[in-house]
């Protein structure tokens, strides 16, 4: 049971991280409905390690895209780079001040359950938008600083980081694809953003990596997953909306509220 906990911990991850469902609150729904013991910092790096290279690698042509911009000395052209920072920043900031407050306060079921609903229909109101030919690539400071604004109320579980910065990009009439695309951009900074809180606090901490390889299998679940749930995802919303996540979230927030 203890290989299954770390293979199930990197489907979740995977699956959930870059859907607009939400990968936190999905593991606080694990952990309440699971009695294993918890599985360690070291495997919380890890897995989020695998997403990080499974966005990175979908993302791979965006994000040489950027680099040519850095080397060709093209980031004040069109600034896209320093408008990703600006988008970034609030979470880092509030996050910086919240985070404690957040976890010891929201971290809980019935928090997951409604917020589940509530963004789900935020979402829904969202999508129903009039959509322009607009580019991420084109998105502007204020846009960028909005969306960004709209990431922080990610903290919350359930809210769903995917979830919140594509519906404030639809509020902003980006189509779904240059909403999501945004979106998966954003991620790769708050990712790495987290990875070195959790990384100082293993190291500032006396545990020690008892589950190398189970650790290390989960975040390979994790890369596996996430790539299959963006691939999914992204053809999904060529030809479709989000209803189906919409719908997924509400019932599971009606589920956790009767059952749970």
């Amino acid at each position: 049971m203890f290989e299954l906990q770390f293979f199930l911990i990197g489907i979740i991850q995977g699956i959930t991280e870059f859907l607009p469902i939400s990968s936190s609150g999905h593991l606080v729904l694990f952990a309440e409905l699971t009695s294993w013991e918890d599985q360690g910092l070291f495997t919380d790096v890890a897995v989020h390690f695998g997403t990080l290279f499974a966005v990175i690698f979908y993302m791979r042509k965006e994000i040489y895209y950027l680099i040519l911009n850095i080397f060709k000395f093209q980031i004040f052209d069109n600034k896209i780079i320093l408008k990703i920072v600006v988008a970034t920043i609030p979470a880092i900031i509030i996050g910086f001040f919240i985070y404690d407050f957040v976890t010891l306060y929201f971290r809980n079921i019935k928090v997951m359950a409604i917020s589940s609903i509530v963004f789900a229909i935020i979402l829904y109101v969202a999508d129903q938008k009039i959509t322009k030919s607009k580019s991420w690539k084109n998105i502007t400071f204020k846009e960028a600083l909005i969306i960004g604004l709209w990431q922080v109320i990610a903290f919350i579980p359930g809210a769903s980081r995917a979830g919140v910065t594509i519906t404030g990009a639809r509020f902003l009439k980006f189509d779904r694809f240059n909403a999501t695309k945004f979106s998966m951009l954003l991620s790769i900074p708050i990712i790495l953003a987290s990875l070195s809180l959790s990384l100082i606090n293993f190291y500032n901490s006396s545990a020690s990596v008892t589950n190398l390889y189970p650790s290390i299998f989960a975040s390979f679940v994790a890369f596996i997953t996430a790539l299959l749930s963006i691939t999914f995802m992204m053809r999904l919303i060529l030809i479709t909306n989000f209803n189906i996540f919409i719908l997924y979230r509400i019932l599971l927030g009606i589920f956790i509220f009767l059952f749970v």
